[in-house]
């Protein structure tokens, strides 16, 4: 624990170089220490600010994520770890920090995942040991709650709705959207960094690019389209009626996720092209 005229003295010191140059990503520091003496908002008014001049400054968003989560702001701390992992990638401390806003939002599963792996490369870390303490008993709740819900699902004829919410409570999937021809969200299940609306534009304007360019090369309809980042993965799936998209995260099992979509639609409602 660092006491507080360590924490005093630090905060002096990095006042000192942003007071004599504004522009300075000190600031990220700063917030960190004020967030540390347990001045949520006056951490937050500076990284805010520091933000504004310095979007892409991967520390300082891990700063900010910090700063919601000891304010109980999950969601908007989960939104900034996002904004720094596509900034500069991941890092043991970012996945522990991921894990940790993961457990108080509730996602379990995806925690653990997380965890486990980190577990396998240093069996001795605490903080790691530590969360999976917490999730030990949840996790095995929450699991029984899916299978609860998809088991509910088994007795009728699948609506687009049930689809969408299936596959959306799938390990590792972090977004599903259903989009008409027209470009518009019929329905859409997702995590808080992902957008209705840019989904639906993106998923409409990415298929038609490339059924065009398939067009021009006489390779026939497109089916599938699969793109893959460096922390993600966008599929989209042509259903004549609409388009299904799914971002999931670069460590989803592609093939188990397809089965499932399979078996999911071969028990859908003959209507739901028409939702």
């Amino acid at each position: 624990m660092i006491d507080t005229i360590e924490l005093d003295d630090r905060i002096a010191k990095c006042e000192k170089i942003l007071a004599a140059d504004g522009n300075s990503q000190i600031f990220a520091a700063l917030a960190d220490a004020y967030r540390k003496r347990g001045d949520l908002p006056k951490a937050r008014e500076i990284c805010s600010r520091g933000l504004e001049m310095h979007p892409n400054y991967s520390s300082a968003r891990v700063v900010m994520a910090k700063i919601y989560l000891s304010d109980g702001n999950y969601m908007a701390a989960k939104q900034e770890l996002d904004k720094a992992i596509n900034a500069s990638g991941r890092s043991r401390a970012i996945d522990i920090l991921e894990a940790e806003i993961l457990i108080r939002l509730g996602r379990i599963s995806e925690a653990a995942v997380i965890l486990e792996r980190l577990h396998a490369s240093d069996p001795e870390d605490e903080l790691v040991l530590n969360l999976l303490s917490i999730i030990g008993e949840e996790k095995t709740s929450v699991e029984e709650n899916i299978k609860d819900a998809a088991g509910q699902a088994e007795k009728r004829a699948y609506s687009l709705s049930d689809i969408v919410s299936l596959i959306k409570i799938t390990p590792r999937v972090m977004g599903v959207v259903v989009v008409t021809e027209d470009g518009l969200v019929m329905e859409g299940r997702f995590d808080g960094s992902i957008s209705r609306e840019e989904t639906g534009a993106l998923t409409k304007s990415i298929f038609d690019m490339t059924s065009a360019g398939g067009n021009k090369i006489n390779i026939g309809a497109t089916k599938e389209i699969l793109i893959e980042t460096q922390s993600s993965k966008l599929w989209i799936f042509n259903k004549e009626k609409f388009l299904l998209t799914i971002f999931a995260r670069d460590d989803v099992s592609m093939g188990s996720l397809k089965l499932r979509i399979e078996n999911l639609f071969s028990k859908a409602d003959i209507s739901i092209g028409s939702e």
